[in-house]
Parts: C-alpha cells; sequence; structure tokens
C-alpha cells in the first residue's frame, strides 16, 4: 500500500508543483499567497493513516524544497511537511468528527498550515535565514492563514474526489 501510495503522490504533487509554479504564483494576492501544494497535501493527510501521512508529507516535502524561491536548506520543508502531515492525520484519525464536518476538516488544515508554516520560520531562524522583520513574518503568516481558509473548502471537494476514486478502483 505505501508503494501506490508514493507512486500516487509524486504525480498528484508533481503536476501541482507544475500548477503552483506556472500559474498560482503569477497571481499577486494581498498579505501573501497560498501554496496549494501544502494546502493538497494536508488535506489529503487529515483524510489518511499516520503510516500513509509521512509518504504524502515526504514527496510534498521534495517539491517544496525544489520551488525556485526557497532558499532555506534542502530538506528543512520536508522535515516540515512530514511533520504536519503526520500530526495532522494523527489528530485526524482521534477525532473523526471534524474529519465528517467540512467546517471542521477546513479549520483544521488551514490551522496546520499555519502551524507548519511556524514551524519552517522557527527552523529557518536556527539555520540563519532572514526572513525580514516580525512584522513581516506576522503578516505573512496571516496572510497564509487566510488564503488558506479560502482555497481549501475549494479543492477540498476535488481531493476527496480524487482520493475515493484512486483508492476504491483496481489499478
Amino acid at each position: 500500500m505505501l508503494r501506490r501510495d508514493l507512486f500516487l503522490s509524486i504525480i498528484i504533487f508533481a503536476l501541482l508543483f507544475i500548477f503552483q509554479e506556472a500559474a498560482i504564483n503569477q497571481i499577486h494576492l494581498p498579505f501573501s499567497g497560498f501554496n496549494i501544494v501544502m494546502i493538497a497535501a494536508l488535506t489529503w493527510s487529515a483524510q489518511s493513516s499516520p503510516e500513509s501521512a509521512t509518504v504524502t508529507g515526504f514527496i510534498s516535502g521534495i517539491f517544496l524544497d525544489l520551488m525556485p524561491s526557497n532558499d532555506a536548506p534542502f530538506g528543512l520543508w520536508t522535515l516540515t511537511m512530514i511533520i504536519a502531515a503526520y500530526a495532522i492525520a494523527y489528530f485526524g484519525a482521534s477525532d473523526e468528527a471534524a474529519l465528517a464536518n467540512p467546517f471542521g476538516l477546513v479549520t483544521m488544515v488551514a490551522t496546520t498550515v499555519v502551524l507548519a508554516q511556524l514551524f519552517y520560520l522557527m527552523a529557518g531562524l536556527l539555520f540563519g535565514l532572514n526572513f525580514g522583520s516580525w512584522l513581516q513574518m506576522l503578516r505573512t503568516l496571516v496572510g497564509i492563514g487566510l488564503w488558506s481558509g479560502i482555497v481549501t473548502p475549494i479543492i477540498l471537494p476535488f481531493i476527496k474526489r480524487v482520493k475515493a476514486i484512486l483508492y476504491t478502483s483496481s489499478l
């Protein structure tokens, strides 16, 4: 099952990575933007087992590390996404009421996106990265949380449908 998760994650997140870099990064949004790869990975992970979520976090983290705008050491996003994906799957598996309710799932994903960004910022500061002023970092975190909360309900039905099709059909 993990080989299937690995293969499907590579294909899905490669397509999302290309879409992120070709289209979404060209849109300039107020405060900050959003990362469709991160939102999709955490939404997918929230509906998975923790073991499958770590594979999803690993693959999505590698694609986030490959983004041209990334100045951090290679592997920092991978570590961040493995931790975030495992955490959302672990807490999502224990709270089935949140997964059944779309508002709960959106809130869980948007909160995890902000917490993952906060972990990335803190780890990046330990590596000596320059993220700007504290006010700018706070503004970016608020913007990412806001845009993640807006975008997640839009892509949630698509991710649920793709996951249902891939895991109920015989590939």
